[in-house]
């Protein structure tokens, strides 16, 4: 649960009772909070998408800090439910109606909303006052969402289901042909040849996979706890991946693939989160 404190009267307030404390004791006033955490200051509705802050481990703790990942299933689950809202309001999909915009961005500020109709339906009914048919329109919309996701993610994981058998396959097909059994004299070539076999030392090093790209991703963000631009972290990664391969600049066909990578690692990463043009850690 987020706290903040008001900046106006210094009273300190969950996050659900924010808009209730501005409609009484600072009636009138404009929002002006800060989180109890990490003393971030937020205006008007920003704070809503502030759904969790830093650990007390983690704020007292140096740079290099890395979070351990949550013990509690249901608080994932509904954190889960919580980037389907966002990606809903990031969404042009829906052109949503100002009023249904209007619940969706009250359900940000909300903790354990339900994940089954019925129940969402009644607590957003008694909790929230939404009218019936307004309630089932955005569990309608909440519900495509989550169909949408569930449907990338299948997509994924038979994609790199695809690639790990073609992957066996080359394997196995490497392994059945015998080495050749090189002459003296092609020796001697390729022992002359040695100092220009840069690029391939290179390929070799790419194919094995020894690049870690979880963990240079997690390095790299954790370094920055407010966030870190997208074009920014692929830049710096990139320097990276390109002194891993040992070369000064990548080929063509070495960059497309890193930029494949690079996106296919973020979007499947359970400890980065992409909010807008900002990667941050979970």
């Amino acid at each position: 649960m987020v706290f903040f404190t008001c900046n106006i009267c210094g009273e300190s307030v969950k996050k659900p009772s924010v808009e209730k404390h501005y409609q009484t004791r600072c009636r009138g006033k404009t929002k002006n909070v800060s989180c109890m955490d990490c003393l971030k200051d937020f205006y008007d509705e920003e704070y809503v998408a502030h759904t969790k802050c830093i650990s007390e481990a983690q704020k007292y703790s140096n740079q290099n800090f890395v979070p351990k990942e949550p013990k509690n299933k249901n608080a994932q689950k509904q954190e889960s439910w919580m980037d389907i809202i966002r990606a809903i309001l990031d969404s042009k999909e829906y052109e949503l109606t100002a009023s249904v915009r209007s619940a969706f961005q009250r359900l940000q500020s909300v903790d354990n909303v339900p994940r089954k109709k019925a129940k969402f339906e009644n607590f957003v009914g008694n909790c929230m006052r939404m009218p019936r048919q307004q309630a089932t329109q955005v569990w309608d919309i909440l519900e495509k969402e989550l169909n949408k996701m569930k449907e990338a993610k299948q997509a994924q994981l038979e994609a790199a289901k695809a690639v790990k058998v073609a992957e066996a396959a080359q394997e196995e097909q490497e392994q059945e042909v015998p080495p050749k059994k090189k002459s003296k004299l092609e020796n001697g070539a390729a022992k002359a040849a040695e100092p220009a076999a840069e690029p391939a030392a290179a390929a070799v090093a790419e194919e094995t996979g020894e690049f870690d790209w979880a963990a240079q991703l997690l390095k790299l963000v954790s370094k920055q706890p407010d966030g870190i631009f997208l074009e920014k972290l692929r830049k710096k990664l990139l320097k990276k991946y390109t002194k891993h391969l040992a070369v000064t600049e990548l080929s063509e066909k070495q960059a497309k693939k890193f930029d494949k990578r690079f996106d296919k690692q973020l979007k499947k990463s359970d400890a980065l989160q992409l909010e807008g043009d900002l990667v941050k850690p979970v």
